[in-house]
């Protein structure tokens, strides 16, 4: 959300938007940078994708969204979508092994590919990178990483997160550590350095910990950020292959959410443990360390175009809204009830798109 929105809008908007979410209703389309048809504010779209959704990421434009899916017949996919009709336009079949897993999407900064991670079957890891051209909607390359050191009777883990560089060149994943059937996670979580010209694995960090949580790149370039079991990792990506700069083990965490600020300052983090962190991105300094949902898990983050609040979802199912200038939860600003395992902002400010078992719930405000 922009400057310009104010909380009055918010209230009424968001408020209606969580009761309607709950009933299932509402038609619209979708804002995009260039101006087109806006949602009717408060009254959530909901696009049937038949298929579980995972992950979702929204094109620079705004008029597509890349859904990750899921399901029992029908394997691992990728749903687009177009925001202004709510038509779901392709469905790319990327495993059609039984209960094949998907996770985590990213679109590059200039729109023509669309990254998404996958497994081939039940049981097995979540294993490949997928690169899709978006402009013929296909896989044009499915790859896999270099091996990852394990254990006796161990198989590797699961590639988790992405993310792209700002120039497009790289991308950014992170893997979990080695697993085994009815025995803990091993530790030997990476980040791996994926080149986008070449289309393959090209270097990897090994990091402490089990699991592994977001990651994100400094639109500068050279610089990434990943929270993992070890706290927040610092990599200096300058080079041939990532290099680890710092480490901060006092936050982060498995399964955190990062989000950095939209002048390239500050990183902001949430964690499992329901705590939110900010750091002063010219020191690597802790600058807050703060409760919003003591005990209870908050996963996802992203950030206004003012950079004055914060999204993430809460264990309740709930969306919250936080004010960066008091690190605090502002009343009526969210959507109870969203019941979503992954949402994005979109590029205009004003647009959530909510993944909800087989649906994508896109809200306008």
């Amino acid at each position: 959300m922009n400057s310009l929105v104010s909380k009055a809008r918010w209230l009424g908007s968001l408020v209606v938007a969580g009761a309607l979410l709950v009933a299932g209703a509402g038609t619209a389309g979708a804002r995009t940078e260039g101006g087109g048809a806006g949602p009717v504010r408060g009254v959530p779209q909901v696009v049937q994708m038949g298929a579980g959704g995972q992950s979702v990421a929204v094109s620079p434009d705004g008029r597509r969204a890349y859904v990750s899916t899921m399901s029992r017949g029908r394997g691992s996919g990728l749903a687009v979508i177009d925001t202004q009709s709510g038509a779901v336009t392709a469905h790319l079949l990327l495993s059609g092994g039984y209960r094949a897993a998907a996770a985590d999407v990213a679109v590059s900064p200039d729109g023509s590919r669309v990254y998404v991670l996958y497994g081939v079957g039940h049981g097995s890891p979540v294993s490949l990178l997928g690169v899709v051209d978006t402009a013929t909607n296909t896989l044009v390359a499915s790859v896999a990483p270099p091996a990852q050191t394990t254990p006796a009777g161990y198989q590797e883990g699961n590639l988790s997160e992405l993310t792209v560089s700002a120039d497009g060149s790289r991308v950014y994943v992170t893997q979990f550590g080695p697993t085994a059937p009815q025995r803990p996670t091993a530790e030997g979580t990476r980040v791996l350095q994926f080149d986008t010209g070449q289309q393959a694995f090209t270097g990897a960090v090994t990091l402490s910990g089990y699991f592994t949580g977001s990651v994100v790149a400094r639109p500068g370039g050279g610089d990434v950020y990943v929270a993992g079991g070890g706290g927040l990792t610092h990599l200096d990506t300058s080079g041939a292959s990532p290099v680890v700069e710092n480490t901060n083990g006092a936050v982060g965490g498995p399964f955190a959410g990062l989000a950095l600020s939209p002048d390239d300052t500050r990183l902001f983090g949430v964690n499992s443990a329901g705590r939110g962190f900010t750091v002063d991105l010219a020191t690597d300094a802790v600058t807050a360390s703060y409760d919003i949902t003591p005990n209870r898990w908050l996963r996802t983050l992203s950030v206004n175009a003012a950079g004055t609040r914060l999204y993430t979802l809460s264990q309740d199912a709930s969306l919250l809204a936080i004010d960066t200038a008091t690190n605090a939860v502002v009343p009526g600003e969210g959507v109870p009830g969203l019941n979503a395992s992954d949402v994005a902002l979109g590029p205009d400010g004003h647009t959530f798109y909510a993944v909800s078992g087989p649906d994508l719930r896109i809200i306008g405000f």
